[in-house]
């Protein structure tokens, strides 16, 4: 099956400067990917590309097996954007809003299903121009998310907002992969945001793409680190100093933190046992996105 987004050689200088040089990037039917990268990394730039809003100076996209610039009309009906700060008419309802917004697209749709999958049945009556930030986000994304979108694309969906505000559109959005077919192309550059959500990672950093793998496979298990919940730990710590197979023991009340010179905790255990330590748990450190993404700025 053909990729259902796919970007070649995409690069866009503005003069002399280039926000995006020779980025691609398969990207297929049905899986959420972060873009993840700091700011100033290409990431916006990418997804006005792929909405059109911007034109790449050179390279090819194609989105569902066709070219973005020559098919962009055909394109657009099948394709969903929340891109930074969503507009509305402040003096119309949520309701009105999103009937409006499938008036425009030229498409019947299901308004309650809607306002149900995103949580602002309550707010149907509600004013646009009273909403809180975090509601008028969750508005956008039921905009979005309203013509029942192939492709959806989110830029930095959750920028501006508050810890709760953030979790309410994560939830809707892992809700939303939950229950429909959608693929979903997600900017941040908060990486507990791509954790969460997203099954694919695409690192970016000036402009170019560092690394494209899946999530689970860059967030295993270090087993070179690990903790070890035991009776007496500050006396095995003295212990495991002494082992030349050890690189370092912290000792905390109840538990020791230990990093070995080579993977597996076999050799601590059977050593800690051994000597009569009660050991009730070994358990590897996981590694975090956050990690992975340094190491491959660091690579760079």
């Amino acid at each position: 099956m053909p990729p259902i987004v796919s970007f070649s050689k995409v690069c866009k200088f503005y003069g002399s400067h280039f926000a995006v040089g020779g980025f691609s990037l398969d990207i297929r039917a049905g899986d959420t990917v972060g873009l993840l990268g700091p700011n100033g990394a290409g990431k916006s730039t990418l997804l006005h590309i792929l909405t059109g809003l911007v034109r790449p100076t050179s390279g090819h996209v194609s989105v569902f097996g066709k070219e973005l610039q020559s098919n962009a009309i055909d394109i657009a009906f099948r394709m969903g954007a929340l891109m930074e700060r969503p507009t509305f008419y402040d003096h119309l309802t949520v309701r009105r809003n999103l009937k409006i917004h499938a008036q425009l697209a030229q498409r019947d749709v299901n308004l309650d299903r809607t306002l149900d999958l995103t949580n602002l049945a309550e707010f149907a009556s509600v004013r646009a121009g009273t909403l809180s930030q975090g509601l008028r986000q969750r508005l956008g994304l039921a905009m979005a998310m309203l013509t029942e979108p192939e492709l959806l694309v989110l830029d930095e969906p959750t920028s501006g907002l508050d810890p709760e505000a953030t979790q309410d559109i994560l939830t809707l959005l892992r809700r939303l992969v939950d229950e429909t077919a959608v693929t979903i192309l997600f900017s941040s550059h908060l990486m507990h945001e791509v954790e969460a959500l997203c099954s694919h990672v695409a690192i970016i950093h000036k402009g170019r793409l560092v690394t494209y793998e899946e999530t689970e496979t860059l967030i295993s298990y270090d087993l070179s680190q690990v903790e070890v919940l035991m009776d007496g730990a500050d006396n095995a710590a003295k212990r495991l100093r002494e082992q030349d197979w050890v690189t370092s023991v912290t000792s905390k009340p109840g538990r020791l933190q230990v990093k070995l010179k080579e993977q597996g905790s076999h050799q601590l255990n059977s050593f800690l046992v051994h000597a009569g330590y009660a050991v009730s748990g070994v358990v590897p450190r996981r590694r975090t996105l956050q990690d992975y993404f340094l190491k491959a700025l660091d690579h760079e």
